[in-house]
């Protein structure tokens, strides 16, 4: 699980910053490009890997497509 906080949204990407397992300060940041698709890994968070980046560009692309793009938000999976 974890909670993903929107920093940007404009007509070429968004951006946001993902925090894994509840952590409160510490965080990672991701982009999608909402033209072509692209992820990015703007900042890993080394702690957890880049599972965790991934599934926040999974959310994000959600958001892309409902073009709704909440200011909190959060990604669980099983």
């Amino acid at each position: 699980m974890e909670r993903l906080e929107l920093l940007e949204v404009n007509e070429d990407k968004v951006i946001y910053k993902y925090y894994p397992e509840q952590e409160k300060e510490s965080f990672g940041v991701v982009s999608v490009n909402r033209k072509t698709g692209e992820r990015k890994i703007e900042k890993l968070f080394d702690r957890y890997g880049n599972a965790y980046a991934f599934h926040a560009c999974r959310e994000l692309e959600r958001y892309i497509m409902n073009g709704n793009f909440p200011v909190k938000g959060g990604v669980a999976w099983y």
